[in-house]
C-alpha cells in the first residue's frame, strides 16, 4: 500500500483526542460493515421471513461465505461490545451510540438465546450498508475537504439515499408487521414480558434512526438554503 500523503498525515496528527479516536474507529467500523453486508444479504433477500425461523448452523449451503446467520449475529454483538468497551469514555462515544450498542447487544443476545427474530436481526445488520459511505465521508473531511465540496456532497447524497432506503423507509412496514402479526407469535414463544421487551427495543431503534434521519434532513435543508442565498447574491 502507498503511504498516505504527508499533508493528510499532518491533518490526522492535528486532530484532538476525541477526533483522533473517531478517526481510528473508522477502519474497524468499515470492515465490520462490509462483513455484515456480505454475510447477511443472502439470508435477507432469499431466506425465510418468519421471525420464528432460526438457523443455528455455523456452516450453511447458501451465501458467499457459507457461514450461517448465527455467526453474523454473534459477530455483530461482539463488535458492538468491543466498540463500547474500548471507547475512552461514554461521553466520547456519545449517548445515542451508547444506547444503540447496549440495547442492540441485549436484544440480539435475547433473540439468539430464545431462537427467534433472526430474519429481522439480519435485516438490521444489513443496514450497515449505509455505514460504509458515512465512513468514506468522514475520511474526506479529515483529509481537508469541506462539506460543500463536490466530492463530499456526492458521497453525502449517496449515504443519505442508502440510509433512507435501508434504515428509514422500511420502518413503518416493520412496525406495522410487528403489531399486526409478529407480536402475537413471539408472545406465544417467549411470553408477554419477552414480547414487550422486544417492542421496547424496536421502539428505541425507530427513535434512534428517526432522530439521525431528521438531523440529516435538517443539514440538507441548511445546505440548500445556503446555496440559494449565494446564488441570489451573485
Amino acid at each position: 500500500l502507498k503511504r498516505l500523503p504527508s499533508s493528510f498525515q499532518q491533518k490526522v496528527a492535528n486532530l484532538n483526542f476525541e477526533q483522533l479516536y473517531h478517526y481510528h474507529s473508522l477502519q474497524p467500523s468499515t470492515v465490520h460493515a462490509i462483513i455484515q453486508i456480505v454475510g447477511t444479504y443472502n439470508f435477507v433477500f432469499y431466506g425465510d421471513s418468519s421471525n420464528l425461523v432460526f438457523d443455528d448452523r455455523l456452516f450453511v449451503p447458501y451465501g458467499i461465505t457459507k457461514l450461517g446467520p448465527c455467526f453474523y449475529m454473534g459477530f455483530f454483538v461482539g463488535y458492538l461490545l468491543t466498540d463500547t468497551a474500548l471507547t475512552p469514555s461514554f461521553q466520547v462515544l456519545g449517548l445515542p451510540y451508547l444506547i444503540h450498542h447496549l440495547s442492540a447487544s441485549a436484544c440480539w443476545t435475547f433473540c439468539a438465546s430464545n431462537r427467534i427474530m433472526q430474519p429481522l436481526a439480519c435485516w438490521l445488520q444489513f443496514n450497515e450498508l449505509s455505514t460504509v459511505m458515512v465512513n468514506v465521508r468522514q475520511i474526506l473531511l479529515t483529509a481537508g475537504y469541506k462539506s460543500s465540496d463536490r466530492i463530499v456532497m456526492i458521497v453525502s447524497l449517496i449515504f443519505f439515499a442508502l440510509f433512507s432506503a435501508v434504515r428509514v423507509f422500511p420502518l413503518p412496514f416493520v412496525v406495522r408487521h410487528w403489531i399486526t402479526h409478529e407480536f402475537v407469535s413471539i408472545r406465544n414463544e417467549v411470553g408477554l414480558g419477552g414480547a414487550s421487551l422486544l417492542s421496547v427495543f424496536l421502539a428505541v431503534n425507530v427513535m434512534l434512526q428517526g432522530s439521525w434521519f431528521a438531523m440529516m434532513v435538517r443539514k440538507l435543508i441548511g445546505v440548500s438554503r445556503k446555496k440559494q442565498s449565494k446564488s441570489k447574491e451573485q
